[in-house]
Protein backbone atom coordinates (compact mmCIF):
# COMPACT_ATOMS: atom_id res chain seq x y z
CA UNK A 1 0.00 0.00 0.00
CA UNK A 2 1.49 3.33 -1.20
CA UNK A 3 2.07 5.77 1.83
CA UNK A 4 -0.23 8.28 2.52
CA UNK A 5 1.69 12.00 1.91
CA UNK A 6 2.01 14.17 4.73
CA UNK A 7 1.16 17.58 4.62
CA UNK A 8 2.90 20.60 6.34
CA UNK A 9 0.95 23.57 7.10
CA UNK A 10 2.30 26.75 6.39
CA UNK A 11 0.14 29.87 6.98
CA UNK A 12 -3.02 28.74 5.10
CA UNK A 13 -1.10 26.62 2.48
CA UNK A 14 -0.18 22.89 2.80
CA UNK A 15 3.47 21.79 1.74
CA UNK A 16 4.67 18.53 0.82
CA UNK A 17 6.49 17.04 3.34
CA UNK A 18 9.00 15.09 0.69
CA UNK A 19 10.48 18.67 0.12
CA UNK A 20 12.70 17.95 3.49
CA UNK A 21 13.89 14.86 2.31
CA UNK A 22 17.11 15.23 0.45
CA UNK A 23 17.99 13.96 -3.13
CA UNK A 24 21.21 14.21 -5.16
CA UNK A 25 20.20 16.88 -7.62
CA UNK A 26 21.21 20.79 -7.72
CA UNK A 27 19.62 23.48 -9.48
CA UNK A 28 18.82 23.78 -13.24
CA UNK A 29 21.65 24.84 -16.03
CA UNK A 30 19.89 25.69 -18.69
CA UNK A 31 22.66 25.45 -21.24
CA UNK A 32 22.48 21.32 -20.38
CA UNK A 33 18.71 20.68 -21.14
CA UNK A 34 18.48 23.75 -23.34
CA UNK A 35 15.34 25.15 -21.21
CA UNK A 36 13.20 22.25 -21.55
CA UNK A 37 10.63 23.25 -19.09
CA UNK A 38 9.80 26.10 -21.66
CA UNK A 39 8.72 23.67 -24.77
CA UNK A 40 4.95 23.97 -23.93
CA UNK A 41 4.78 27.42 -23.04
CA UNK A 42 2.80 28.42 -19.44
CA UNK A 43 -0.56 29.40 -18.31
CA UNK A 44 -0.74 33.04 -16.57
CA UNK A 45 -2.95 34.99 -14.88
CA UNK A 46 -4.56 37.54 -16.75
CA UNK A 47 -3.10 40.42 -15.05
CA UNK A 48 0.34 39.04 -15.42
CA UNK A 49 -0.64 39.11 -19.58
CA UNK A 50 -1.45 42.93 -19.27
CA UNK A 51 1.35 43.95 -17.41
CA UNK A 52 3.74 42.35 -19.74
CA UNK A 53 1.39 43.98 -22.96
CA UNK A 54 1.87 47.29 -20.53
CA UNK A 55 5.61 46.70 -20.49
CA UNK A 56 6.22 45.19 -24.40
CA UNK A 57 8.65 48.30 -25.11
CA UNK A 58 10.80 47.12 -22.22
CA UNK A 59 10.48 42.98 -23.63
CA UNK A 60 10.68 43.73 -27.31
CA UNK A 61 14.60 44.21 -28.12
CA UNK A 62 15.02 41.30 -25.91
CA UNK A 63 13.05 38.89 -28.80
CA UNK A 64 13.26 38.29 -31.93
CA UNK A 65 12.13 40.93 -34.62
CA UNK A 66 9.20 38.54 -35.48
CA UNK A 67 7.69 37.91 -32.19
CA UNK A 68 7.72 42.09 -31.97
CA UNK A 69 3.60 41.63 -32.34
CA UNK A 70 2.15 41.37 -28.62
CA UNK A 71 -1.22 40.38 -30.23
CA UNK A 72 0.87 37.29 -30.94
CA UNK A 73 2.43 36.42 -27.45
CA UNK A 74 -0.91 34.52 -26.20
CA UNK A 75 -3.31 31.94 -27.39
CA UNK A 76 -6.43 33.84 -26.80
CA UNK A 77 -8.12 30.53 -25.17
CA UNK A 78 -9.07 32.51 -21.43
CA UNK A 79 -10.28 29.69 -19.28
CA UNK A 80 -12.00 30.33 -15.82
CA UNK A 81 -9.43 28.93 -12.83
CA UNK A 82 -9.17 29.14 -9.35
CA UNK A 83 -5.47 29.18 -9.36
CA UNK A 84 -5.18 32.03 -10.31
CA UNK A 85 -5.58 35.59 -8.59
CA UNK A 86 -8.01 36.88 -11.00
CA UNK A 87 -9.82 33.61 -11.63
CA UNK A 88 -8.87 33.60 -15.50
CA UNK A 89 -5.67 32.53 -17.21
CA UNK A 90 -4.38 32.43 -20.66
CA UNK A 91 -1.22 30.69 -22.44
CA UNK A 92 1.73 32.23 -24.09
CA UNK A 93 1.80 31.00 -27.30
CA UNK A 94 3.35 28.04 -28.40
CA UNK A 95 5.98 27.66 -31.68
CA UNK A 96 7.35 24.90 -34.09
CA UNK A 97 10.43 25.04 -32.82
CA UNK A 98 13.19 21.68 -34.34
CA UNK A 99 15.74 22.93 -32.21
CA UNK A 100 13.90 22.23 -29.35
CA UNK A 101 13.75 19.08 -27.48
CA UNK A 102 9.86 19.60 -27.15
CA UNK A 103 9.57 20.25 -30.89
CA UNK A 104 8.22 23.95 -29.63
CA UNK A 105 8.55 26.47 -27.64
CA UNK A 106 7.13 29.54 -25.74
CA UNK A 107 7.05 32.42 -27.99
CA UNK A 108 9.48 33.95 -24.93
CA UNK A 109 11.87 31.55 -24.89
CA UNK A 110 15.14 33.01 -27.35
CA UNK A 111 17.59 31.10 -29.26
CA UNK A 112 20.00 30.95 -26.55
CA UNK A 113 17.30 29.24 -24.63
CA UNK A 114 17.13 31.72 -22.06
CA UNK A 115 13.68 33.90 -21.70
CA UNK A 116 13.33 37.30 -22.61
CA UNK A 117 11.61 37.91 -19.77
CA UNK A 118 13.75 37.09 -17.57
CA UNK A 119 16.45 39.04 -19.55
CA UNK A 120 14.14 42.22 -20.20
CA UNK A 121 14.18 42.04 -16.64
CA UNK A 122 17.85 41.84 -15.79
CA UNK A 123 18.51 44.55 -18.18
CA UNK A 124 16.43 46.89 -16.67
CA UNK A 125 17.98 45.96 -13.25
CA UNK A 126 14.83 44.47 -12.03
CA UNK A 127 14.61 41.29 -10.20
CA UNK A 128 15.25 38.07 -12.78
CA UNK A 129 11.72 37.10 -11.74
CA UNK A 130 9.86 40.27 -12.08
CA UNK A 131 8.02 40.09 -15.47
CA UNK A 132 8.29 36.40 -15.63
CA UNK A 133 4.49 34.33 -14.73
CA UNK A 134 4.82 32.71 -11.59
CA UNK A 135 4.18 29.36 -12.86
CA UNK A 136 7.41 29.54 -15.11
CA UNK A 137 9.41 31.10 -11.74
CA UNK A 138 7.95 28.48 -9.81
CA UNK A 139 8.82 25.27 -11.66
CA UNK A 140 9.08 22.68 -10.47
CA UNK A 141 7.52 22.85 -7.53
CA UNK A 142 3.79 23.39 -8.49
CA UNK A 143 1.27 25.06 -6.20
CA UNK A 144 -2.47 23.80 -6.80
CA UNK A 145 -4.96 25.10 -4.83
CA UNK A 146 -3.48 25.66 -1.21
CA UNK A 147 -0.98 22.67 -1.93
CA UNK A 148 2.38 23.28 -2.28
CA UNK A 149 4.68 20.59 -4.02
CA UNK A 150 7.51 19.26 -6.13
CA UNK A 151 6.23 18.37 -9.76
CA UNK A 152 8.54 15.29 -9.83
CA UNK A 153 6.29 13.28 -11.56
CA UNK A 154 6.06 15.63 -14.76
CA UNK A 155 7.79 13.67 -17.68
CA UNK A 156 10.28 17.01 -17.80
CA UNK A 157 11.81 16.16 -14.24
CA UNK A 158 11.31 12.40 -14.19
CA UNK A 159 13.45 11.80 -17.64
CA UNK A 160 15.89 14.34 -16.13
CA UNK A 161 15.68 17.77 -16.87
CA UNK A 162 17.63 20.20 -15.68
CA UNK A 163 15.96 20.42 -12.75
CA UNK A 164 16.39 17.13 -11.76
CA UNK A 165 20.68 17.60 -12.63
CA UNK A 166 22.63 14.68 -10.76
CA UNK A 167 24.66 16.12 -8.06
CA UNK A 168 27.14 13.66 -6.27
CA UNK A 169 26.02 14.64 -2.53
CA UNK A 170 22.29 15.13 -1.84
CA UNK A 171 21.26 17.65 -0.13
CA UNK A 172 17.33 18.50 1.32
CA UNK A 173 15.02 19.55 -1.22
CA UNK A 174 13.91 22.76 0.31
CA UNK A 175 17.37 23.76 -0.13
CA UNK A 176 17.87 22.93 -3.52
CA UNK A 177 14.47 24.87 -4.54
CA UNK A 178 14.98 27.33 -1.90
CA UNK A 179 14.20 30.45 -4.33
CA UNK A 180 10.98 29.28 -5.88
CA UNK A 181 9.65 28.34 -1.92
CA UNK A 182 10.16 31.62 -0.85
CA UNK A 183 8.06 32.45 -4.17
CA UNK A 184 5.50 30.38 -3.37
CA UNK A 185 5.49 30.65 0.52
CA UNK A 186 6.90 33.81 0.96
CA UNK A 187 10.18 34.77 3.19
CA UNK A 188 8.20 33.93 6.11
CA UNK A 189 6.70 30.94 5.61
CA UNK A 190 10.31 29.70 3.62
CA UNK A 191 11.59 30.18 7.09
CA UNK A 192 8.44 28.48 8.83
CA UNK A 193 9.64 25.45 6.62
CA UNK A 194 13.35 25.36 7.55
CA UNK A 195 12.51 25.73 11.33
CA UNK A 196 10.18 22.35 10.50
CA UNK A 197 13.30 20.78 9.00
CA UNK A 198 15.85 22.10 11.86
CA UNK A 199 13.15 20.05 14.25
CA UNK A 200 12.94 17.14 12.51
CA UNK A 201 16.65 16.84 11.95
CA UNK A 202 16.45 17.08 8.45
Amino acid sequence: MAKKREWLKIGTLLVDARLLESQAIGRCRIEECQACCCGHGVYVDLAEAGRMVDEAELIKPHLPSDRHDVNTWFDGAVARDSDFPSRYRVGTEVLPDPSHPAGTSCIFLRPDCRCALQVAAIAAGRHPWDLKPFYSALFPIVRLGNYVQLDDDNEIYVLGGSCSRAEPVSTPRYEVFKDELVLALGQEGYDQLCAIARARGS
